[in-house]
């Protein structure tokens, strides 16, 4: 069968041990992997790059779903546009809204075009029609960490992922992935027997499939209609990470947090094709080298270190962490295997080359297995990856 086919002939077994979870680390250990990223934030780190530009400043503006008021703007944006204003000399000023004010969360690309806005989330788990190839950064057991995984994706980026992205008259700000997602619930999922049946609030495309393979129905919903999907039990378990389960409420109310760890997403900001072209060449470097080391900020301080804060505060809340036995994980394993094949098997039939992403991401694993999070920011600091807008 085609399955069997396209499996064999690329080698599309899971990377990583399904059942090993390279995000889940406590504070302390979370917070001594991401010293250079926190350097960084902290306006430590100094930039290289000459600013040339002599003329009034860039306003660019940020538009975003999350609270203003929530760990990821508070400690990682807010902060890295500091920098960014630094390392441009005062040049590119930003002018940041939050709370979905501006638009709704998955407009983020008609917003770009007419000028709402110049970055802002353009998230691929949310359409899965669009951004086709980059789906299959959802893959289980694809990545390592979260870090790793944003490495990975950011240097694919021009091979496989561009051309959906520029076809609809953005460009890519920057890609970054989240930590692992588990599940949480009001109700025990001690078993592969107990998530039989039950509904599910996710991600569609890959993520759904993930959720389907393993016996329950995934609900789609956005960021923002989770927290109240779960408040009036209209799913029975979130399947989330853990930074966004504090930001949205989720992991305080929980009861239960079973590890799953199977999927995570890419969490694109796309940028304004308008404002990214009124920018002198300086500033455009400038800029583009701000992106390539916020990325890898985000990533280690509100999905690593802000990840493992929320833990901690989900322990105190009451919520009790859940893992599935070796047994269960077995089952589980053999569940979502398909779920490659058969990403593989459907996009390459389209003309898309997912069995090349799929081994260039094998490749990128060996380059980065085993840099530390502190040299992966560092590399994305003195050593971005270079692309042409």
């Amino acid at each position: 069968m085609e399955f069997a086919r396209v499996y064999r002939a690329v080698d599309i077994t899971p990377v990583n041990d399904l059942s090993r979870n390279g995000d889940d680390f406590d504070t302390a250990q979370a917070f001594a992997r991401s010293q250079v990223a926190r350097d960084w934030l902290g306006g430590k780190v100094a930039c290289a790059l000459p600013v040339h530009y002599a003329g009034a400043p860039f306003t660019m503006k940020v538009t975003g779903h999350p609270p203003e008021t929530a760990s990821v703007v508070r400690e990682v944006f807010k902060p890295a546009f500091a920098v960014l204003a630094r390392m441009s000399q005062g040049k590119i000023l930003i002018d940041d809204r939050w709370g979905g004010t501006v638009h709704t969360e998955r407009d983020g690309a008609a917003a770009l075009r007419d000028g709402r806005t110049d970055f802002t989330p353009c998230y691929s788990g949310w359409d899965s029609a669009t951004y086709r190839l980059a789906q299959g950064l959802r893959l289980p057991g694809l990545f390592a960490s979260a870090e790793i995984a944003t490495a990975i994706s950011e240097e694919l980026y021009p091979a496989f992922f561009r051309a959906d992205v520029e076809k609809q008259g953005i460009v890519m700000g920057r890609m970054k992935a989240t930590s692992a997602f588990h599940l949480f619930s009001m109700r025990p999922i001690r078993t592969l027997s107990d998530l039989q049946g039950l509904r599910v609030g996710s991600n569609d495309g890959i993520e759904g499939n993930v959720i389907r393979a393993l016996g329950a129905v995934p609900v789609p919903l956005s960021s923002l209609e989770k927290q109240q999907a779960f408040a009036v039990g209209s799913v029975d378990a979130m399947h989330i990470s853990d930074g966004p389960a504090e930001v949205f409420g989720i992991g305080t109310a929980a009861r239960y947090r079973t590890s799953l760890g199977l999927a995570r997403n890419n969490t694109e900001f796309g940028m304004s094709l308008g404002f990214w072209r009124s920018l002198p060449n300086d500033l455009q470097g400038i800029l583009h080298a701000w992106l390539r080391a916020e990325a890898q900020a985000e990533c280690q301080v509100f999905y690593g270190l802000a990840g493992a804060r929320a833990r901690d505060k989900f322990r105190a809340a009451g919520c009790e962490f859940i893992d599935f036995s070796a047994e269960d994980w077995a089952g589980i394993s053999a569940r979502v295997a398909p779920v490659i094949g058969d990403f593989v098997a459907a996009e390459e039939a389209a003309g898309r080359p997912a069995a090349a992403m799929i081994a260039a991401v094998k490749a990128l694993t060996e380059k980065y297995r085993d840099k530390t999070p502190d040299q992966l920011m560092s590399d994305a600091i003195s050593h971005p990856i270079l692309y042409e807008q």
